[in-house]
């Protein structure tokens, strides 16, 4: 990390006026500041965050800013073609995509009060700020990769309408009306796992099952232990749209709406594979054992019934849809859109 003589400055400013307020207390057991003196001190704050992160030397190669210029650009049109009020998000992931830099300065707050506080010195202070921004960044990235690849699915598709699903009282899940998308967010229910919403596409003529879910619940679809009783899993109500981690996307044709898929039902210990999976590397995962195990043991679960997809997020060079293995294929996207073409084109 280069010196940061800006971030320095700014930290300069912030001492000096908590050194000219001495009402403000703060040690390393407490903090007061009173409220007449906190929109000032917090500016002098979020100063200090904003300057290290410009100022951070970004090794990672992913371009934050391109994701997230992509990602509104991609959440404004769709807003507007389907006519829904909001693509919800968790605060931290909303904040990254809608301003990167601020969303990089919230990682900060913490361990700045610990400078503040006297925790830390000024040199493990800028020693940790990189490690956190190096390493949240690119899993920040990686989990804001997945709703722009989403929305941008959503567009190929074409879309002229949008179903929400809920279950009607035998727990079969049924159409409704949808106000705005939660990725991961479904009708509530312990154990069954169903779509969290059907679009129509024009491209296919034909209404398009979408769920988006954590790949670590994923895992646990298949248990080869079965439930004694629901009652079990009566704390589970499948609703993970809060959760911030790594998600997978699952894509099937709705031939009859009156026949909604129920992607997994975990106590029954059923699983009603969709046509595709998606999930989403980086570039270096090509070459990770494990990481790929993990992959085909999710598609050996799901048994998607047109394969698997894996979505390389920075590829190092370009290449076509190939097939890695049997049922795997492999699509560099990067941040074209249009790539994703081919991912629609298999459901055709």
């Amino acid at each position: 990390m280069d010196i940061m003589t800006d971030w320095k400055q700014k930290y300069d400013i912030l001492k000096s006026y908590i050194s000219s307020h001495p009402e403000i207390y703060i040690d390393p057991w407490e903090i007061a500041i009173p409220a007449p003196l906190r929109d000032i001190f917090y500016g002098y704050f979020d100063d200090v965050r904003k300057a290290i992160v410009k100022s951070w030397n970004n090794t990672l190669n992913l371009d934050t800013d391109a994701l997230g210029k992509s990602y509104q650009q991609s959440e404004k049109q769709l807003l507007e073609l389907l006519a829904i009020k909001q693509i919800d998000l968790p605060v931290d992931l909303k904040s990254f995509l809608h301003n990167p830099e601020e969303g990089m300065a919230r990682w900060l707050y913490n361990r700045l009060f610990d400078l503040i506080q006297g925790k830390i010195t000024e040199d493990v202070f800028e020693r940790m700020a990189e490690s956190d921004l190096a390493s949240t960044t690119m899993k920040m990235f990686r989990i804001g990769y997945e709703p722009w690849a989403a929305l941008a699915l959503i567009l190929l598709l074409e879309p002229d309408e949008i179903l929400g699903v809920a279950l009607d009282d035998d727990y079969e899940p049924f159409v409704t009306e949808i106000e705005d998308i939660a990725f991961g967010r479904q009708f509530h229910h312990p154990a069954k796992r169903i779509p969290e919403f059907i679009l129509h596409s024009k491209k296919l003529d034909s209404h398009i099952a979408f769920k988006m879910p954590l790949e670590r619940e994923v895992d646990s679809y298949f248990i080869p232990v079965e439930f004694p009783t629901n009652k079990l899993l009566k704390d589970r109500n499948g609703d993970t749209s809060s959760v911030l981690d790594y998600r997978m996307i699952f894509l099937s044709r709705v031939r009859d709406l009156k026949k909604i898929p129920v992607f997994a039902d975990i106590h029954a210990r059923k699983i009603n594979g969709p046509d595709i999976t998606i999930e989403f590397l980086m570039s270096h995962d090509l070459a990770d054992t494990d990481v790929l195990l993990q992959v085909r043991n999710r598609i050996e679960i799901m048994k998607p019934s047109l394969g698997g997809s894996i979505v390389v997020m920075n590829p190092e060079t370009e290449s076509n849809d190939i097939r890695p293995e049997m049922d795997i294929y492999k699509f560099s996207v990067g941040m074209d859109p249009t790539k994703l073409q081919l991912v629609i084109d298999r459901l055709i």
